[in-house]
């Protein structure tokens, strides 16, 4: 895992903690120790990525590491998204399920808790050195360096891939599935978002659809948040798998849809 990954995992979680989304949710406290974790951590990670290729015990503990920020990565944008549909459809935080939305990212968060907990005793075992960590003035005096070419950056890759959409509607091709890949952390759901919200998109395709596919993929929870987005309201009762695919078909029938 690069350093810079790490730093950007840490930042998103201070952001994160900044804004209303904790509050909301009450994961403040875990949120905050696992920044910590991975700030203890991150003074012996130029001196484990040094030693990882002579050391397989190294390159383990660096996997282990690697997968656990992703996965905290993964409970932000999650958090995220259901903060969008809390306010979408106006519910409050008593609705049944927030408090089963709470419930679960709340047994993730203490798994994943115990898990840094873990790797950052680990680091002992495996003798990694720690450096002194002084890069923070540094890195907000070429903050404002950097956000430019980072714009720049995202609206161009914005600009091709709403063309690329546009004209495989226009000749009649079915586009299946169009993946933005890359580190976490590095604005995969922003550039999404960009996308999703370009005049151009809004106006070629209707239904537009945002969702949200975490790690326990489910086809009936990803077909019932589809029919939620496109309808603009919650889908009451307990619908077997079959009906909800005939009443999405039936939604979508003839129509350009573009889901996010």
């Amino acid at each position: 895992m690069a350093e810079a990954f790490l730093q950007i995992l840490i930042d998103n979680i201070t952001s994160f903690l900044e804004g209303e989304l904790s509050l909301l949710f009450g994961f403040e406290n875990e949120f905050e120790n696992l920044s910590s974790g991975f700030s203890t951590i991150q003074a012996v990670l130029e001196d484990a990525q040094k030693k990882q290729l002579k050391d397989k015990a190294i390159k383990n503990w660096l996997q282990k590491l690697n997968a656990a920020a992703y996965k905290v990565d993964d409970i932000l944008d999650e958090c995220k998204y259901e903060a969008a549909r809390l306010k979408q459809y106006q519910l409050g935080r008593c609705h049944p399920g927030i408090i089963t939305f709470r419930h679960k990212i709340g047994k993730r968060m203490k798994e994943m808790m115990e898990k840094l907990d873990a790797i950052a005793k680990e680091r002992m075992d495996i003798h990694l050195q720690e450096k002194l960590l002084e890069r923070q003035a540094a890195r907000q005096e070429t903050g404002s360096i950097l956000t430019e070419p980072q714009v720049y950056r995202r609206d161009k890759e914005e600009d091709e891939i709403v063309k690329i959409l546009i004209n495989y509607v226009s000749d009649a091709q079915q586009l299946s599935v169009l993946p933005i890949v890359g580190m976490g952390g590095l604005g995969k759901t922003t550039l999404a978002q960009m996308v999703f919200n370009d005049q151009r998109v809004i106006e070629h395709f209707n239904p537009k659809i945002w969702i949200c596919v975490s790690d326990n993929f489910n086809e009936k929870r990803l077909i019932k948040a589809i029919l939620e987005s496109a309808e603009g309201r919650p889908l009451l009762g307990d619908m077997d798998l079959a009906p909800l695919q005939k009443k999405l078909q039936e939604l979508l029938n003839g129509k350009d849809t573009y889901s996010s």
